[in-house]
């Protein structure tokens, strides 16, 4: 994403910032490698197209429950010394992690459906402190009515991520106002109904053993392509669905959302 901003000391002047993200959910030794490959790329492309270069700020949107604090690429190299760690690129970042946020900052985000996203996206691993904060989840930000779709596909991924208890899940469902409810009601139906909750994981594991389940295969198809549509990416679609990347661009393709 690209942005124009004015500088510090020059409220005259402005400048294009790149932001790069990289989400993780586990910690990753190569990260700051991984990004550096995405950066020079990048501006090789520019330079490739005669296209002016422009900063690049990666951050690393971390939402994993262990502590992981990013190697430096110094850190990266063993046994080195004398000159030539000079040699050594250095790669600045901004690491966000997202258990170390608290409520209280995630509701001061302006944008509410980013709001309810990041909420959601807080504890999915912890299914004890998860089911506290449901609540929080579908009452705390006024999410209207006509944003049914998109609290739709936040359900689904807490639902497909998440282990938590499905009473936990009914508890939630009664805090919903009434016009909102009876969207997600559908979806915890339909879940129900297919085995999902129960049995999602070991039709996985038979459906590529066996050359996938067609069945399942057409409920994570509708689910990466609702949640396409609701701009989330490939990264976290492949998450929600337990699906390579490449699958999920695959079945993008083949539903003509992206190009080759």
């Amino acid at each position: 994403m690209v942005f124009e901003v004015k500088t510090k000391g020059k409220p005259d002047e402005a400048t294009d910032i790149v932001l790069l993200f990289e989400h993780k959910s586990s910690p990753d030794r190569n990260v700051l490698i991984q990004v550096g490959l995405y950066m020079f790329s990048h501006w090789w492309k520019c330079v490739r197209d005669k296209k002016p270069l422009k900063p690049i700020i990666p951050i690393i949107y971390y939402q994993g429950k262990k502590k992981w604090k990013v190697k430096t690429m110094m850190e990266l190299f063993a046994k080195i010394s004398g000159e030539v760690p000079l040699f050594i690129p250095e790669i600045r970042h901004v690491f966000m992690a997202l258990h170390a946020l608290s409520d209280q900052e995630i509701a001061a985000i302006r944008n509410k459906m980013m709001a309810t996203a990041v909420m959601a996206q807080k504890n999915v691993f912890d299914p004890i402190v998860l089911s506290k904060d449901l609540e929080k989840i579908f009452t705390l930000f006024p999410v209207k009515a006509d944003d049914g779709n998109f609290l739709k596909t936040i359900f689904v991924y807490l639902i497909k991520v998440s282990e938590v208890p499905k009473t936990e899940w009914a508890k939630a469902l009664n805090t919903i106002p009434s016009d909102i409810k009876e969207n997600l009601m559908t979806t915890y139906t339909w879940m129900k109904e297919e085995g999902i909750q129960e049995g999602l994981q070991k039709g996985r594991q038979e459906g590529r053993q066996e050359g996938r389940q067609e069945g399942i295969l057409e409920k994570e198809t509708e689910v990466i392509l609702q949640g396409y549509e609701e701009g989330l990416n490939i990264h976290i679609l492949g998450k929600i669905t337990k699906l390579s990347e490449q699958e999920v661009i695959k079945i993008l393709k083949e539903h003509q959302k992206i190009n080759d």
